[in-house]
This record gives structure tokens, sequence and C-alpha cells, in this order.
């Protein structure tokens, strides 16, 4: 066996110390020559001593992504394309799909091995949560069994069978064997495979995978509920911005019944899920302007998922329930006091007046006309509570305290604009619907002035902290210009 580190016998690093991968160890012995294929030491390629009459390879390399699609050489081969990030003639890796169904997947059921689901014990029709047990039961198993690998076996066939992707085209290849097995989660990582290096060293061939390390992260991160897919068997959570994916199913949230119904009102729930789990890096591909672009994602490894649910979560899905059921069996009246609203600014008290001239439910309020999903509670209540008035106007709250007005969009990443207390309140309605929020800050024709803008609040972490900035600001009074913006 080759020692750490080696000496390589190629001419250009002969004599030089070569740090090997790990994962290369095992598969070299001393009879081997070594070779770096690039400068960064993302390729390694051992040349086997010719003992037998068919000389095979092995190479270690950096996966940047794998394609399960199109990139072909023939109808059994899928090619694995590589990131070289130091100068290497090395171009692609071609493996075959018999190496990728060798080494992710059982043998073939037909001539005697076990399936995904019978390691499972599991049967074909069994959803997510029943897959999940089943991996429990079975890990249990494995502890208690001196059979070796055991608990990597039932781990990784509940992974597999945990992916919609990969158990759709296992499924696939379980009625007819010629249909392609995927690259797991098209990860990335540190692959060893064996095979035959072409002789213009573009193209390695191989023909069996030795080993392969995906790129794992640990990650700790809050889902926002009304942010998900809800599927019969899953809940379905995609981030582009933090470019992670899960999944979770009732086997993680114990006691939580969901159907697809749930999407037509998701928007209303508050509640986020700590999630903690290690993450596998999965590289997506997307177009933009005709240019092929790769995306790293991380999508979390289902067997290690752990939820913390807060326990406020069902009176929030209740709650959420019975806010959507009101303004269905009210959408008639709100989208009158929607529209009108969007012309000009229309008080609170009118608006429940109306109300209850319809004889409304009494749970129906003035806000849930204009209210969307992302508002904070905080925000408005902490100004209607000082207001002695307030008005609906377009996405905003227009608060009348003492000796000001608020303007108020009660969400993140938008500002409290304040202007002193007008002398006559209709007639600064009126300017006031005319403009728009950037006319003011930029006081264009006047109108900042005219209106008697203050400052405006920039919303922050602390909600303590907004709320004092603002009636500082507020006491400031009829002082009509500007007064300085405050960021928390």
């Amino acid at each position: 066996m080759l020692s750490d580190p080696l000496k390589t016998e190629t001419a250009q690093d002969l004599n030089e110390e070569l740090r090997v991968p790990r994962l290369l160890l095992p598969f070299a012995s001393s009879s081997d020559s070594l070779e770096r294929l690039s400068s960064d030491g993302h390729l390694f390629l051992v040349r086997r001593a010719e003992i037998r009459q068919r000389r095979q390879d092995v190479m270690y390399a950096r996966i940047d992504q794998v394609s399960n699609a199109s990139a072909k050489v023939n109808t059994s081969d899928l090619c694995i394309p590589i990131k070289l990030e130091g100068a290497s003639a090395l171009k692609r890796v071609i493996v075959t799909a018999e190496a990728i169904k060798s080494y992710f997947y059982p043998k073939s059921v037909c001539n005697g091995g076990l399936s995904l689901y019978e390691v499972l014990s599991a049967d074909k029709k069994a959803n997510l949560a029943v897959l999940r047990l089943a991996w429990r039961v079975k890990t249990v198993a494995a502890h208690l069994s001196s059979t070796a690998n055991l608990k990597a076996k039932v781990e990784r066939a509940f992974n597999l069978l945990a992916n919609p992707e990969v158990r759709a085209a296992y499924d696939a290849w379980l009625q007819d064997e010629d249909n392609p097995l995927p690259f797991p989660y098209a990860a990335s990582g540190d692959c060893v495979v064996a095979g035959q290096l072409s002789k213009d060293r573009e193209t390695f061939f191989a023909d069996s995978i030795l080993a392969f390390k995906p790129n794992v992260q640990p990650k700790r991160i809050e889902v926002l509920l009304r942010q998900c897919e809800f599927l019969p068997d899953r809940i379905i959570f995609k981030d582009s911005k933090r470019k992670v994916e899960l999944w979770l199913d009732p086997g993680l949230l114990a006691g939580l019944a969901w159907d697809s119904t749930w999407n037509n009102w998701k928007q209303w729930l508050r509640s986020r899920i700590a999630i903690a789990s290690d993450f596998v890096e999965a590289p997506k591909v997307h177009f933009d302007g005709g240019e092929r672009v790769v995306t790293s994602w991380w999508i979390a490894l289902p067997s290690r998922i752990s939820v913390t649910p807060p326990a406020s979560l069902s009176a929030d899905i209740e709650l959420a329930r019975t806010f959507h059921d009101l303004l269905g069996r009210h959408a008639e009246i709100l989208t009158r006091v929607r529209k009108q609203a969007a012309r000009e600014p229309l008080e609170a008290g009118t608006v429940q007046f109306w109300f209850d001239e319809l004889g409304a439910a009494p749970a129906l309020r003035p806000e849930f006309a204009t209210w969307q999903s992302e508002y904070d509670e905080f925000y408005f209540d902490q100004l209607r509570q000082r207001s002695r008035v307030w008005f609906l106007f377009r996405e905003e709250y227009l608060f009348v305290l003492p000796g000001a007005v608020v303007s108020e969009i009660p969400m993140a990443g938008h500002a409290s604009y304040i202007f002193a207390e007008p002398p006559d309140m209709d007639r600064f309605l009126r300017r006031y619907s005319g403009v728009a929020r950037t006319d003011i800050r930029m006081n264009k024709d006047g109108v900042a002035t005219e209106l008697g803008f203050v400052g405006r609040v920039l919303r922050g972490t602390k909600k303590k902290r907004w709320l004092a900035d603002v009636l500082k600001h507020s006491t400031i009074g009829k002082e009509n210009g500007y007064g300085s913006s405050t960021d928390e």
C-alpha cells in the first residue's frame, strides 16, 4: 500500500512529495506509479502495474457537477464534467451507467439482489413517512446485527427513495432495467474511479466507481411555513437566496396533518420551523440569456434532518385557516373597500360602519381590506393604539398621532414616514394621495415642505428601538421641513 506523501514517477514530478487524498490511498499499491494531473491537487492518476493483460488505471477527481440528462457518449454512458482549477489536459470523465448502478444501487433484482424497498422492508407504494419509519426500524435492527455496513446500506436506501427524482427513476428501472439510473443528487464531491485514460489525455473512461465522498455541510436554518409547498406526502422548501432545499414529512412533524389545500391559505401562516441537517452540495443548471449557468445548491439529507417546531404552531395554523375563510366570506365588500382605498385615503371608522351595516362578522376589521401576508402586526398595533384616527391608503396605513401623522407599511424593508400634524387634515390627505414616497424623499416641487415632512425611521431588527425613534420624531411637532433619517 502506498503511503502519504508519495513520490511520483513522472518526469515532471520526479522526487516531489505529493499530498495524496485519503480517499485515494486504499486503491493504490507500492508497485503503482502516481501522477498529478493538475497543480491544485484536484486530479490524480494511479498507473497500475501491468500484471494483468488489460491494465486498469485509477483516477481521483474532484467533481463539480454530474450531468444525468443529455451528456452521453452512447446509450449506456453518462458524462461527469469536472471543474479544473489548475492546469490540466484532462477535460472530462466518462462513467458508464453500469458503474453508477453498481456503486449506488443494489445488484439487479433479476440477479437475486435486493431492491431498495426490500433493504428497508417497505412496500413500493409507501409514502415518505412510511419509508422514514421503515428506515428507523431497520436502523435499530442494524445496531443489534453483526452484518457489516448494514446501517450505511439502510441509510443510503432511505436517502435514495426519499428523493422524488431518484425514486421516480428507480421505479422506472425496476420496470425496465434498460432505463438509466441517475447519479444521486447530481452531487459534487471527491470521486475515485477505475478505467483508462485516453491517448490524447483529455478523457478518462471509467467503468467502475471505487469511492465517492459528496461535499456535505451541517446547516441550521429557519423555514417560514408560508414559503413552503404542501404536497400530500411532504412539505417542500426551496430558498433561492440561501440556495437550500429540503423535504419534510409527517415523520418529522408528529401530529401535523396537511394536504394540498393548505397552499390556498398558507400565505397567512406566520410560524417558522427550526431545521438542523447535513446538506449535500447538489449543483443545478439554469440558462441566463441563452448561457448555461451552474449554481451550487444544498439539499438536506432526509436521514439527517431534525425539526424543532414552535409551541404556537397549532394555534397559528388555526388562525391562518380562519382568517382565510373570513376574507373569503366577505370578498365582495373587501374588494370594494380595496378599490376605493387605492384612489384616496379611507378613514377606518367609515369602513367599520360599512361592515356593521352589511352585517359582517365581528372578527372582520378595517385593516383586513388591504392587509398583506408579509405585514407584521407589531408595527400596525403600536401605532393604531396611539392614534386618534387612522386611514387605509394603497398598501399604507396613515395614523394621526398627537402632533404627527405617520405613514406606515408594516413590514420589513420599509420605513415609517413622519409628518407634522397639519392644521387642515383634508387638505393634507388630498395632497398626499397625489404623490409617491420617492417624491417626498426628493422634495419634488417642494412637496415634502408642503406636507410638513419631519423624517423617516428605517426598519431595523430591534422593534422597540423603531418605536422609540418614531415617537421621538413625532414630538418634533409642527416643524415643517426635513428631519433626519434614523437607522437602527
